[in-house]
């Protein structure tokens, strides 16, 4: 049963033992590094060069130095105190390098003056101690004692930074003054400066893995929300596309009859008073017949030659269409009659000089009609009645032999006709 017992308490043992080798042997400097961020970096330098708990632990001494000199009328604790100050000196310096440290400044340089500033701190605090341990008389050597613990807390206070550096920290205190004790004559000091050092170092490994847990809980979160977030985008763009897909026309590559409602629709709304917008409905003249006699396939091709022509001709700010079987809009914003009717025109002659022979033979062409419709500058025009504009349009250069361009001027004539 013993035995039994004892087991858990070896695995524990065992298992503290391989974390201390592991964190001795560590060469990563600053516990955590492979999650730690640049700032939470900086964040633990800046933890460790804090002068304050140094500055509490001198105060002490030069206190305990004073008592004894005005007790005992005694000096003999004098180089205590100047130890400690020029100790505590070196640290405050340390921390105005540190806080004046330029936008360059590479971490790993301030880790190792942390490793140097710990080990001459380390020797003052232990000579200091040592010396108020020889020099103080009756009961006021077991504040020395107390003493003892203030810079060791203080430095395993800190120890979620750099344990391995701590660790050496504390083991050099508690030695000079554990000698030093013995040698004063008390025995029992060594073993018990043993027992509190693995106090102190389970203490430390403690932090060290609570630490490390919260770094990685911080880096595995960092590395969420970085997921999350190109998720998001590509959700986005994604979004984007599928809104594209769903206003563009399938086989030739512009706006879809949805789209054109809308844009015109909004291009209306938004426009200036002083500003006019035409519209242009053009028609491929005679595509059914090509379609008969060259095949649905190459009619497909040649629509997409059309909408290719249509909307290079078209300006930036211009909406080119498939408004339905071979029946084309183009929307233009900001346009006067005189522009919308020349760039009509040169669609129509686009269309009309359009190579089509690979796809139909030589001396294939193709043609388009096309009408013109205006919403003038200031006037109050629905969507709709542009529409019915540019088909009225359209219908007369049908009427006029096809291959030509209508004017809605004549809008009101071609209504009487259609109706007749």
């Amino acid at each position: 049963m013993p035995q039994l017992a004892a087991t858990p308490v070896l695995k524990r043992l065992r298992a503290h033992v391989a974390t201390l080798r592991r964190v001795m042997g560590s060469k990563a400097g600053l516990i955590g590094s492979d999650y730690a961020t640049r700032d939470e970096a900086w964040d633990m330098l800046e933890g460790l060069f804090s002068p304050f708990a140094h500055g509490l632990t001198a105060a002490a001494i030069v206190l305990l130095t004073w008592y004894n000199w005005y007790a005992h009328g005694t000096l003999s604790s004098v180089p205590a105190a100047v130890i400690v100050v020029a100790t505590f000196s070196l640290r405050l310096w340390f921390v105005r390098r540190y806080r004046a440290r330029g936008p360059d400044a590479r971490v790993s340089d301030w880790v190792k003056l942390v490793e140097k500033s710990s080990f001459i701190a380390a020797l003052g605090w232990g000579s200091s101690l040592s010396i108020l341990i020889l020099t103080t008389e009756g009961p006021a050597r077991y504040a020395v004692f107390a003493l003892i613990c203030a810079p060791i807390q203080g430095v395993t206070a800190r120890a979620y930074a750099m344990p391995s550096v701590v660790i050496v920290h504390i083991s050099i205190v508690l030695a000079m003054v554990s000698i030093t004790s013995t040698g004063f004559g008390i025995p029992i000091a060594i073993p018990f400066a043993l027992l509190y050092l693995w106090y102190q170092i389970g203490f430390v490994l403690e932090l060290v893995a609570l630490r490390t847990r919260m770094l990685k809980a911080n880096h595995d979160k960092r590395a969420l929300l970085g997921q999350v977030t190109r998720y998001n985008a590509d959700l986005a763009i994604m979004n984007e596309r599928l809104s594209t897909f769903a206003l563009t026309d399938g086989l030739t590559g512009v706006s879809n009859r949805r789209d054109f409602d809308q844009k015109l629709k909004r291009c209306l709304i938004e426009r200036d008073e002083t500003a006019a917008v035409a519209l242009l409905l053009i028609d491929v003249d005679h595509f059914k017949r090509f379609n008969d006699t060259f095949g649905h396939l190459v009619g497909d091709e040649c629509l997409k030659l059309v909408a290719a022509a249509i909307r290079d001709i078209g300006r930036d700010r211009d909406g080119a269409a498939r408004y339905g079987g071979e029946e084309f809009a183009l929307i233009l914003p900001d346009t006067d009659r005189t522009e919308a009717l020349a760039i009509a025109e040169q669609v129509r002659c686009a269309v009309e000089t359009m190579d089509c022979s690979a796809l139909a033979g030589p001396g294939t062409r193709l043609t388009v009609s096309i009408g013109v419709g205006l919403a003038a500058a200031g006037s109050d025009i629905s969507p709709r009645e542009l529409v019915e504009a540019a088909d009225c349009a359209l219908y007369l250069a049908k009427q006029n032999g096809r291959n030509c361009v209508g004017d809605d001027l004549t809008v009101g004539s071609v209504t009487q006709q259609r109706i007749a």
